[in-house]
């Protein structure tokens, strides 16, 4: 075989590798199911059960953050495709999540602000960390970034289900993001 022609199938299997691991990134949209049913349930809590919300809160969120990753990461091995980097980038942003929430919790209780106001600067927060996921990991984040920051002062004008009708809007925001953003050729769930 010619060094050239070797040299051109060789350029034409890394491109396919890069590519094929470009459209694996979009293949599931289980991680935004699971965040889904969390956000609307949890949002729906604050509303119907409120005493429930907070102890909801503390067990799904976590409990979520760890199945996304392991999700993500069997994902990622089933493609073939094994990147640490990427996926400690990932880990990182969403795990500063909850350091921020931790701190803003902390303050809304030293200022002894209602509990319906730190849910909102909680919201807020969240929506800002899933608005920057959107810019610099993946941009399926975008849009339920954009509706958790708008829901965060909305509550205060939706009646008479606030958290309800918020947590319902992010979850399709997930889940319509995810799906529509997903190429065309990738049928998988």
């Amino acid at each position: 075989m010619h060094p050239e022609r070797k040299l051109q199938e060789d350029i034409a299997f890394v491109r396919e590798a890069v590519e094929s691991r470009d459209r694996t990134h979009y293949r599931s949209i289980a991680i935004a199911v699971l965040w889904a049913v969390i956000l609307a349930t949890g949002h729906a809590l604050s509303d119907f059960y409120p005493h429930y919300s907070p102890l909801f809160w503390c067990t799904a969120t976590p409990v979520g953050y760890l199945l996304s990753f392991r999700m993500a990461a069997r994902e990622a091995r089933a493609a073939g495709v094994a990147n640490r980097r990427k996926r400690a980038r990932f880990g990182l942003h969403w795990g500063s999540l909850f350091v921020v929430i931790f701190f803003v919790i902390f303050i809304a209780l030293s200022h002894r602000l209602e509990h319906s106001v730190m849910s909102q600067f909680i919201t807020l927060t969240a929506g800002t960390t899933c608005f920057l996921a959107g810019l610099h990991l993946d941009r399926r984040l975008l849009a339920p970034g954009i509706v958790t920051i708008l829901g965060a002062p909305a509550v205060d004008f939706l009646a008479p289900y606030p958290w309800t009708v918020v947590g319902l809007a992010i979850a399709a925001s997930l889940i319509v993001s995810a799906t529509w953003m997903k190429p065309r050729e990738n049928n998988a769930l």
